[in-house]
């Protein structure tokens, strides 16, 4: 098991206090890409600012904290080859029901397996939103992190990857230590 640094991105509402006091904050949009639960950037605090930015403009709160992460509790889309088997199986399943077509989404094959084929049974999800930051973005310079293998050609590396967890209770895989520490004026460890 390790510790993992995650980062949530909030709109500032003026209200830093509340948000120390009741955080974390669940996502409820409807196209939330790994179901419902408390979505946070992993490890790159970069990510949670280009979300902050492009998402609520200059107004938004970075809070940090830290979770329990293992592979046993958390389906890692990322870079456990099991569990992308597992998700594949999933998907060639519904395929095999006619229940998979051009509107699919991943959450939708999230949520068949935990609510239908029941094989989902950790406290999170794991993945890499390839192209969440994409080259037409205009703040694209500022949060790129990508190095390509050979010049002049395509193949590259992205170094600060986008990489989301989807936590499912608000206090699941240990979370602790949430503070929020983005804008600096109300981290109170923040000396100027």
């Amino acid at each position: 098991m390790a510790r993992k640094l995650l980062y949530q991105t909030l709109k500032d509402k003026g209200n830093s206090h509340i948000v120390r006091r009741d955080g974390p904050y669940p996502c409820n949009w409807d196209n939330s890409w790994l179901g419902e639960g408390y979505y946070y950037w992993d490890t790159f605090i970069n990510n949670a600012h280009w979300w902050g930015v492009n998402r609520y403009g200059a107004k938004y709160f970075i809070c940090e904290a830290y979770c329990n992460y293992d592979t046993e509790n958390c389906l890692d889309l990322v870079g456990t080859t099991e569990h992308l088997l597992q998700f594949s199986s999933a998907v060639d399943l519904m395929k095999s029901k006619r229940l998979v077509n051009n509107k699919t989404t991943v959450s939708r094959i999230l949520n068949y397996m935990k609510h239908t084929i029941g094989v989902l049974k950790h406290q999170a999800v794991r993945a890499y939103g390839i192209n969440t930051i994409s080259q037409n973005n205009p703040d694209y310079n500022e949060f790129n992190y990508k190095l390509v293998f050979e010049i002049g050609k395509q193949q590259y590396l992205d170094y600060r990857p986008a990489i989301q967890i989807c936590i499912f209770d608000k206090f699941g895989l240990g979370l602790n230590n949430y503070n929020l520490i983005y804008p600096h004026e109300y981290n109170e460890d923040y000396m100027a």
